[in-house]
């Protein structure tokens, strides 16, 4: 999982913990049942969810006129889409839960989280945040509500509107299982990642400790703080918040994607390819998928690597949706196809103006040699003070190139400072380039 891709499994994260709906409310019976083995709580209540689908179905069958049945089924499959990745239960969740909405809309808001959360899947930001604003403007003092909003405004990169969407939260809702990480996201691109990170690690606490939450959604919060780890160079850290994830769900695709990504930032190659082989066996991702390639690159196995790389595209095209952000920078980094890549960014801007779109922006400028571009674009991307090695790391070799020593030396310098392991490869480039400026 990249930084760019949260905004779904929070909006999902979101439904789990806080419809009238979820499977733990319906199956209080089972909350206390006995843990024999790790993974075993959350097996059984996979296997209630397919029970839960199955009567849903059939309820919903039988009455044609049943808004709750559907909207009960729409939530059912967008968790198994969360936790398979499987896109036709998005699409399910999108059509049941819209059938919901025409068969009654009063009295019936929370449908529209479902729907929102399944649209956000398919990148459809526009429509998304029309129904989040109703859902504010329906109940403006319902946090979550405006926590929803909020997650939106920052995937476009309307920041004045996430600073108002959040700010209208109340002070002891902003630590809630379903408000904590949207929250910590907006302190995150606002530059306060300290604070991001303590409210992390203290829902993480009370997800470990909660005899509610479905066991995927406990995983999901280990996830999500290792995540946060990761990119501020804890990785000791990190890999004990992912091996406590994995005792829940041992199998689950995105924990061992990101256990994979930790291997490869510790350049033990060997362990990230068999990580990564086990999660793509579930879900073809293209950012682990490429992740592999490279690990066989790095151990001289050029024929491998290739392989990789042909699949990953291959499981980009079949992607539904808008152009893929990992795949993108891959191909920055690879220097393939960038004509293309700039292309594909410089189109979702005109709907999606946030930073990271911007640091693509850059990015793909600087591989086309159009660096006094790149500096503007990168201008944005810093805008909000958000301290992610990443962002800093692409404006130093940009400024390098257009001829700017002492920017250069400035923000390849602060992006090692911030994490000095941020990627496998960069930061040894970002210290070979800062050799080179000051000799």
């Amino acid at each position: 999982m990249t930084r760019r891709g949260w905004i779904v499994l929070l909006l999902t994260a979101v439904l789990a913990i806080g419809t009238s709906w979820g499977v733990t409310r319906l199956r209080a019976s089972e909350r206390k049942v006995a843990v024999p083995k790790p993974g075993a709580a959350a097996a059984k209540q996979f296997a209630l969810r397919e029970k839960d689908i199955a009567f849903f179905v059939k309820r919903a069958a039988e009455d044609t006129e049943s808004a709750g049945d559907r909207a009960e089924l729409a939530a059912r499959y967008l968790q198994r889409a969360r936790e398979t990745g499987d896109f036709n239960d998005v699409i399910l969740a999108e059509n049941l839960s819209r059938k919901s909405l025409s068969l009654r809309s009063a009295h019936n808001l929370e449908t529209n989280v479902i729907l929102i959360s399944a649209l956000l899947e398919q990148h459809r930001f526009a429509e998304a945040h029309k129904l989040a604003e109703h859902l504010v403007a329906e109940e403006p003092d319902v946090d979550r509500y405006h926590s929803i909003l909020g997650d939106i405004d920052l995937e476009v990169g309307d920041y004045a509107g996430a600073r108002a969407s959040f700010t209208a939260v109340h002070g002891p809702s902003r630590g809630g299982f379903s408000i904590a990480p949207s929250y910590a996201r907006w302190l995150e691109i606002s530059g306060d990642t300290k604070s991001a990170r303590t409210m992390l690690y203290r829902a993480l606490a009370k997800a470990d400790s909660s005899d509610d939450l479905q066991r995927e959604t406990v995983a999901w919060f280990h996830l999500r703080v290792s995540d946060i780890e990761m990119r501020n160079g804890r990785l000791r850290s990190a890999e004990n918040i992912l091996h406590a994830g994995r005792e829940i769900l041992p199998l689950d695709h995105r924990l061992l994607s990101a256990d994979a990504h930790l291997a490869a930032l510790r350049h033990d190659w060997r362990k990230t390819i068999a990580l990564g082989d086990s999660a793509i066996v579930t879900v073809l991702d293209p950012g682990t998928i490429g992740l592999v390639g490279d690990a066989y690159a790095a151990l001289g196995d050029t024929a491998k690597a290739a392989e990789y790389n042909r699949t990953m595209e291959v499981a980009v095209i079949q992607q539904p949706g808008s152009y893929h952000r990992a795949w993108s920078l891959f191909l920055l980094d690879h220097d393939r196809r960038v004509p293309e890549v700039l292309a594909k960014v410089q189109e979702e801007l005109k709907t999606r103006k946030d930073i990271y779109g911007y640091d693509l922006l850059g990015w793909s400028l600087y591989k086309e040699h159009r660096y006094a571009e790149a500096q503007s674009a990168f201008v944005k991307a810093l805008s909000q003070g958000t301290q992610d090695a990443v962002l800093y790391y692409h404006a130093g070799m940009i400024e390098r190139a257009a001829g700017d020593t002492a920017n250069a030396r400035r923000y390849l310098q602060h992006a090692l400072d911030l994490n000095p392991t941020f990627d496998p490869t960069h930061p040894a480039v970002a210290k070979a380039t800062l050799d080179s400026l000051t000799h």
